[in-house]
């Protein structure tokens, strides 16, 4: 770290270890509630199902300057001998793997469901304050139990790594990510989604004054424009419809600071936009048709490869059904609990908000996110924290206008516990940085090369300066941006790893990608044009 680096991003003095800035889920500094409630209950969630399943590690998380950095941190094991938990660890996520897709419909989501339902449809302003604040803690312990399900749910990406690794030393395909398209096109939650955004485009592409009207407005004007007619309002009809079921997210998590979709429709409606201009043959049913295809024809000839070697086939198709629920599972979890889960925090908050500015305790509802949750509870009882509020906000402000050092001590040997090969796998691991100018290196994620022009998209609000055939470089995506895989024609994004997001999406919709660059966003410019070489992990900028 360079000393005006230092200067600027003062580190703690009792850091130690190996920690690494969690980009992927938080590209930008995060508010003190939402540290308490989203964060800080994801690790205690995580670390309990690792130790569940016989980790040696925790997760450790730790903010620093509002940035979250994360390590894997040594558990206190008292007496137990490390090797020996290890292994039965390890036995114990061997029985668990085949399970997780059982477990997950049958047993996890529905435990979720009911406190989701609940969350959704309380008046948080019909409560009084003893009522609100019990459902608040309430609320919060449910943050932690759907993500100790997760930290269970985490291991479908172990499984599907076995299955990687199996695959490319049994049949050396050419292409390292092959695995992983046999792995996917499997009807998902995030597939419904976007079929019904489809539809809703499909809606209004039939309507000519509707398709007019999404083709010329502004993206901040479409709503008003439509409440303006009788066709929009009765679009808006259809399209409450959807955001009662798919508008409970933001473009990213563990961020409540941000309205959802359901307070806010400007996201779901700047991907109609993008969709009116794509003709039916684009559609997201034929995306997932052609992954279909895609995977039986792997399936298939994988099979008929390993035909002469009995063992190995049955090795084959043993790893596969333990893998076979990956994406399904991941996908699905991440509406009920990274996105769902985690936004139903933001209303029973913004009350505690609007009480707390009745006690005159701060100035505004939104205050209350920049304060930790014994600090609610102090003003609660009229303690006077307006100034507290207003100095942390403009904190974050700060910090956001810094980029921090991407990592801080020096890496560690790797433990040999899944739950760190699984986060390796889904985060990736840094790469070898380019000499030459010219050339970003990154994880190869989606076969395949591109050539077009770039489209530098940090959060969905962005995202309609983003046309058909254009590249999009992010910092990540997360599922409320898989609608936009419809319309680009390659992706290249800072973070990430085979596993992430990015990659499974890229791969559904047979787009080249590479992930993992570090630098995408900060060296890409918008209107440059760059190749995309999905398969080698390396992207070219041609120009500006």
């Amino acid at each position: 770290m360079t000393d005006q680096t230092a200067l600027d991003f003062p580190v703690p003095a009792d850091i130690e270890g190996f920690w690494v800035w969690e980009k992927l889920h938080c590209p930008r500094p995060v508010a003190p509630l939402e540290q308490d409630l989203l964060v800080r209950a994801c690790a205690e969630g995580f670390n309990a199902s690792m130790a569940e399943y016989g980790s040696i590690i925790d997760l450790g998380a730790r903010f620093i300057n509002d940035y979250l950095y994360v390590s894997f941190v040594p558990k206190d094991l008292g007496n137990d001998d490390p090797q020996r938990r290890l292994e039965r660890g390890k036995s114990r996520v061997g029985e668990l793997m085949p399970r997780i897709g059982d477990l997950w419909q049958k047993q996890w989501l529905p435990s979720i469901l009911p406190a989701l339902t609940k969350a959704r449809e309380t008046d948080f302003s019909s409560l009084d304050d003893d009522q609100l604040v019990k459902t608040f803690e309430e609320m919060r312990r449910g943050v932690v139990e759907r993500w100790a399900i997760h930290g269970k749910i985490n291991y479908a990406f172990y499984a599907a790594g076995i299955f990687g690794d199996f695959y490319k030393e049994a049949l050396q395909p050419e292409d390292e990510t092959e695995a992983y398209e046999a792995l996917q096109g499997f009807p998902t939650i995030a597939l419904e989604n976007s079929r019904r955004l489809w539809h809703l485009s499909r809606l209004a592409r039939s309507d000519l004054e509707l398709r007019r009207l999404f083709e010329i407005a502004e993206p901040g004007e479409v709503l008003a424009e439509l409440k303006e007619s009788d066709g929009g309002r009765a679009f808006l009809m259809e399209l409450d419809a959807y955001l009662e079921d798919f508008g409970w997210r933001t473009d990213s998590i563990f961020e409540l600071t941000k309205k959802s979709w359901w307070e806010d429709p400007t996201i779901p409606l700047n991907a109609i936009q993008g969709y009116i201009n794509i003709g039916d043959e684009g559609g997201p049913q034929s995306q997932y048709e052609s992954a279909v295809r895609r995977r039986e024809e792997l399936l298939a000839a994988a099979r008929m490869r390993l035909a002469a070697e009995p063992a190995k086939l049955a090795r084959f198709n043993e790893l596969y059904e333990t893998a076979a629920c990956f994406t399904p599972v991941a996908e699905d979890h991440n509406h009920y609990i990274d996105q769902m889960g985690d936004i139903v925090m933001r209303y029973p908050a913004l009350e505690i908000g609007r009480r707390l500015v009745a006690r005159k305790s701060i100035a505004g509802e939104d205050d209350v996110f920049f304060l930790h949750l014994p600090e609610i509870e102090a003003g609660m009882g009229g303690r006077d924290l307006k100034a507290v509020a207003t100095q942390r906000r403009k904190d974050l402000a700060r910090w956001s206008q810094i980029v921090p050092p991407p990592v801080l001590g020096v890496p560690q040997d790797p433990s040999g516990d899944p739950a760190e090969d699984l986060l390796m796998r889904f985060f990736g691991s840094p790469v070898e940085p380019s000499t030459d100018p010219a050339i970003i290196t990154g994880i190869a994620a989606s076969p395949g090369t591109v050539r077009g022009t770039a489209k530098v998209v940090r959060d969905l609000t962005e995202a309609s300066k983003v046309t058909q055939g254009d590249i999009l470089v992010c910092e990540m995506t997360l599922p409320p941006w898989t609608p936009l895989f419809a319309t680009i024609a390659g992706v290249v994004a800072d973070t990430g790893g085979i596993l992430s997001h990015c990659a499974i999406v890229a791969r559904e919709y047979r787009l080249p990608c590479v992930v993992g660059t570090a630098v995408g966003t900060a060296v890409i410019k918008d209107g440059m044009t760059i190749t995309v070489d999905g398969t080698k992990g390396i992207v070219r900028m041609e120009s500006s």
